[in-house]
């Protein structure tokens, strides 16, 4: 008793401490840019404008367009106020760093942690007798396979709130992960995944819109020892991009393509309390890469198109998480209903674009374009609520509820579906 109430009030420490020091963040303005040419003295609009007669409007695109276009461009030297946007890299990059994310952990969800102390889907079973500590092959919560499949989907919504210096934007994107968990021996794991992503998305004021598809192979490990544990996961994805805005007097369109590279590295430990479960755990994630240089095409053919240069993912996170587990003795296994709470520290820069503006009819030069999205929000909280289930057999299920919070202009939902079986 001594040892629990110990352990509680560290938790409660650290985690008091955490939420003290979560650095109040907000979205800045970028600084002023240069936009140049030798033909002209009347001034262009900002960077991130369009609009008819004269009006330009600032706005955001998911993917990264922004562009300077009117009815009749004309090659000026100018220097802009401000021309902040989302770069093509914010929206693809994000939507593929948010599903690296999170396979790690669905994984260690769904994990059959250590076949010799009855740890499975991150439920302890010593303690709950009956089914749970059944030798009999119809009864047993547990499978002697040293092979397991896993599958999870994952549904997201994204809301981008309008800042000063970009607009907003609605997102959704579909995942599925496929993978199999291979048992080295009682505390070790290895195994390979696939995942998939496809995501949509509107700009507001019908500017526009991008679809963003990723394709990610990853590889990922991990080691028990007593209550402590360590996993990694290393993964490649490519990207495919198709971006359009529109005008009142044009439309036009892009595709591009990416690649990166992905690592998570997490320590944590498990506490158990009885039927409690408290599993603390601090992570490292590291994604690099980049995002093609594009051309964009008007549909009239004669309109003021962008030529974008290559543009670097670079992105750092340090998450804090801890998760509480209750398990539950049902006849048909074991139900846990869990809640989570993870603090992320993004170390990021914002995304930046360089390029040309390009007359689309003989692609002559009409002006350099510098231009760059929202600082990346450096302090936020994912809140998650979720139930796993381990029936008889080897069968596990999960399924979470996710809740971004303390974001200075982004609301993110995301619902969870996660199988996975012990071969016989």
């Amino acid at each position: 008793m001594k040892n629990l109430t110990l352990n509680m009030e560290f938790l409660l420490v650290l985690f008091a401490a955490l939420t003290l020091a979560l650095p109040a963040s907000a979205a800045e303005n970028c600084q002023a840019r240069k936009q140049t040419d030798s033909n002209s003295e009347n001034p262009p609009p900002p960077t991130g404008g369009v609009g008819t007669g004269g009006e330009y409007v600032s706005f955001e695109s998911p993917t990264a367009i922004r562009v300077a276009e009117s009815g009749n461009p004309e090659p000026t030297p100018t220097e802009l106020n401000d021309s902040c946007g989302a770069t093509v890299t914010e929206g693809s990059a994000s939507q593929a760093k948010e599903l690296a994310m999170t396979v790690l952990n669905k994984i260690n969800n769904l994990r059959s942690k250590s076949g010799d102390t009855n740890q499975t889907a991150g439920l302890n079973f010593l303690h709950l007798g009956g089914a749970a500590g059944a030798d009999s092959a119809d009864n047993a919560l547990l499978d002697d396979s040293r092979l397991s499949l896993f599958s999870f989907t994952e549904y997201t919504k994204r809301d981008r709130e309008a800042t000063a210096s970009s607009g907003g934007y609605d997102q959704e994107s579909n995942a599925i992960t496929l993978g199999f968990d291979y048992r080295v021996d009682n505390a070790s794991f290895a195994g390979l995944s696939v995942s998939v992503s496809d995501g949509d998305s509107d700009l507001d004021s019908h500017l526009g819109g991008s679809e963003v598809s990723s394709l990610m192979l990853g590889s990922h490990g991990a080691k028990y020892w007593d209550k402590h544990y360590i996993s990694a996961f290393l993964a490649y994805g490519a990207i495919d991009i198709d971006v359009n805005r529109s005008t009142a007097n044009d439309t036009f369109s892009a595709s591009t393509e990416g690649d990166y590279w992905y690592a998570d590295f997490t320590l944590g430990a498990d506490y158990n309390y009885g039927p409690l479960r408290l599993n603390p755990s601090v992570r490292a994630l590291y994604m690099r890469g980049e995002v093609d240089s594009y051309t964009e095409r008007s549909a009239s053919g004669s309109g003021a198109v962008r030529s974008v240069n290559a543009q670097d993912i670079d992105s750092t996170v340090l998450s804090l998480a801890l998760q509480a587990d209750y398990s539950l003795l049902q006849s048909w296994g074991v139900l846990s209903p869990s809640v989570r709470a993870e603090f992320n520290f993004d170390q990021g820069d914002a995304y930046k674009t360089n390029g040309q503006t390009l007359n689309d009819a003989d692609k002559s030069f009409l002006a350099s374009i510098s231009d760059q999205s929202d600082e990346p929000d450096s302090s936020t909280l994912a809140l998650s609520l979720g139930v796993s289930a381990q029936f008889k057999c080897g069968l596990a299920a999960y399924a979470a509820y996710e809740r971004l919070l303390m974001h200075d202009y982004m609301n993110k939902y995301t619902a969870t579906l996660g199988l996975r079986f012990e071969l016989p």
